[in-house]
């Protein structure tokens, strides 16, 4: 098992301190991707645009992934 850290760029940077125990990166990279739809629903914008990052990190805190989404929701 190998250790990552999630850290979470959105309207309020949060660094992760503690990480979490993988046995691979590509479930470690599952991991990011659910953070990111979490956090998309739970932050769902009111007429503006909004992006939210996952920076995910190696047992070093080496930056080895990271998924981006771009929301905007606008009235016509």
């Amino acid at each position: 098992m190998e250790r990552f850290y999630f850290d979470l760029y959105n309207t309020e940077n949060q660094i992760d301190e503690e990480g979490q125990l993988f046995p691979s990166r590509e479930r470690a990279g599952a991991e990011a991707l659910r953070i990111l739809h979490d956090v998309a629903r739970d932050e769902m914008p009111e007429g503006e645009h909004r992006r939210i990052t996952v920076k995910m990190l190696n047992e070093n805190r080496e930056q080895i992934f990271e998924a981006s989404l771009t929301m905007a929701s606008l009235w016509s």
